[in-house]
């Protein structure tokens, strides 16, 4: 392994690193290496430096996350290392230190970089194929397995911190009919369109998933029955400005229910899909809920 820095500008510096066979080198390069997980890789990587350089700011900005390892990442950077492994970009690391870094602390970094520069490769390639194996291949927003990962994780949260979730599943209206007379090409047109309207009347830390044919999944957080009538409306109001869907008459009809400390999964699906039955039944183009998602008075809107 190789591994170069260049100097790119007063505060920063160009890890270059280049491999035939990678060597560990030292402890902090076999902890490293036990995982695959980014953040958690990141944290080890953190805390040697907070507890060896006193480092007060650690973050990670690649093209598809920006972390905040530890720290303000809005404090002044006073260092910053772009990583590079075999010619392939990574990311940059931004460090920032009250009492700023002597020569003794770079020298350290440059030797951290050296340990961390693969095991970081490593990570981000496993993060890669794991995407592409949690997101659905015609609409690209997340399938089922992203889906049952995420309502778990939501049902732990809400159980730990009384973080309030809601529910929503949606079925399109009308799109029988395009299949029908317009082909399945046209309909795989319609269902991409329809989830890149969804997902841009939702906040970054919800979610859209397709459950499954027509049928869409949201997880919304710190939400309510109020809350979700309001997404539920602005989605609305995407699918009539839409021209393509316009065209095609295209709506949608929904069932929600308030995810509680008590839920699982397979009952929460349950009762969204009775909730989509009856506002399927009643008219369509309407949100029902399920009786137990009463509002929470605690949760503010949207």
């Amino acid at each position: 392994m190789v591994i170069v820095e260049q100097q790119s500008d007063q505060n920063g510096v160009q890890v270059l690193a280049s491999t035939q066979v990678f060597r560990q080198q030292g402890q902090l390069s076999e902890r490293l290496q036990t995982t695959l997980d980014i953040e958690q890789l990141l944290t080890m990587y953190g805390q040697e430096t907070r507890a060896q350089l006193g480092v007060d700011s650690l973050s990670f900005a690649a093209d598809e996350l920006i972390f905040a390892v530890f720290g303000h990442i809005e404090q002044k950077p006073q260092h910053n290392a772009a990583l590079y492994a075999d010619g392939e970009y990574l990311g940059q690391l931004v460090y920032s230190k009250h009492a700023g870094f002597s020569a003794a602390d770079l020298k350290q970094l440059r030797f951290y970089h050296q340990q961390l520069v693969f095991p970081l490769r490593n990570a981000m390639q496993f993060a890669r194929v794991r995407r592409q194996a949690m997101h659905d291949h015609l609409t690209g927003v997340g399938n089922r397995l992203l889906m049952d990962e995420m309502i778990q994780r939501a049902i732990i949260t809400q159980q730990r911190n009384n973080l309030h979730y809601m529910l929503l599943l949606l079925d399109l209206d009308g799109f029988k009919k395009v299949n029908d007379s317009a082909g399945h090409h046209m309909g795989d047109r319609i269902l991409k369109r329809f989830a890149t309207v969804v997902k841009a009347q939702l906040r970054g830390y919800d979610s859209v998933f397709r459950y499954g044919g027509d049928e869409f999944v949201l997880l919304l957080q710190d939400a309510d029955n109020n809350s979700a009538k309001l997404v539920f409306e602005r989605i609305q109001q995407g699918l009539r400005s839409d021209p393509l869907l316009a065209e095609y008459s295209i709506g949608c009809s929904a069932g929600g229910v308030a995810i509680t400390q008590s839920s699982d999964e397979l009952s929460l699906m349950a009762q969204a899909d009775t909730a989509l039955y009856e506002a399927k039944q009643t008219g369509r183009g309407r949100l029902c809920f399920a009786p137990a998602s009463i509002p929470l008075d605690a949760v503010s809107s949207l």
